[in-house]
């Protein structure tokens, strides 16, 4: 009898890893893989250089931007990675991801800066502050911070160097995900991970 219970047990495991699936797609930026929007004008820019998704904001009191649609479900658990090489770490100015991203008036940002964390809404060009906390981030040069989204359920989780920010009910709308830099200031993302749950 206590075999046959560990028999089922087995099959019931086996069943259980056939239903949920996980899929993973890297983006190391040795090409365009999900044409990230790249752009030059004289206030900044964004483009793939030596293996860096890099962008560029040179004024002050304004956002910089890039996005993709990502091959994700949006409807199913993900979790998106982003190694971001941030080449002057400090408390003078905000990077971080874009999600939700309907267009240039519409999305959402979950921005980083030294021990410190904000959530953006920008609703129809009107921009909110929805969140705001202290996180461990210290001030540095050319330090590497890797910011994930997870998506369990109705909550989607914000991480910074594998330490959880905030979980917040938010419903998604889009696939389309970005990186921003506010103020005068570069990042370069190195490497953007996704990780999908499908039943």
């Amino acid at each position: 009898m206590k075999k046959i219970g560990i028999f089922a047990l087995i099959i019931l495991c086996c069943i259980s890893l056939k239903a949920q699936e996980k899929r993973t797609v890297r983006e190391t930026f040795d090409n365009n893989k999900f044409r990230w929007d790249e752009f030059y004008e004289k206030t900044g820019s964004a483009s793939i250089q030596d293996g860096y998704f890099i962008i560029s904001n040179t004024e002050k009191g304004t956002c910089r931007w890039s996005v993709a649609e990502l091959p994700i479900d949006i409807d199913q658990n993900f979790k998106l990675t982003f190694k971001v090489l941030v080449p002057k770490l400090t408390d003078e100015f905000y990077f971080g991801i874009v999600f939700n991203y309907e267009d240039e008036n519409n999305y959402s940002s979950f921005l980083v800066t030294e021990k410190k964390f904000k959530i953006l809404n920008k609703v129809n060009g009107v921009s909110a502050q929805s969140r705001a906390s202290g996180i461990i981030l210290k001030a540095g040069k050319n330090k590497e911070v890797v910011i994930e989204i997870e998506k369990k359920g109705t909550k989607l989780i914000f991480t910074v160097d594998n330490m959880e920010a905030i979980a917040i009910s938010k419903e998604l709308k889009t696939n389309t995900f970005g990186f921003l830099v506010e103020d005068a200031n570069t990042i370069k993302i190195d490497e953007v991970i996704i990780e999908q749950i499908s039943r």
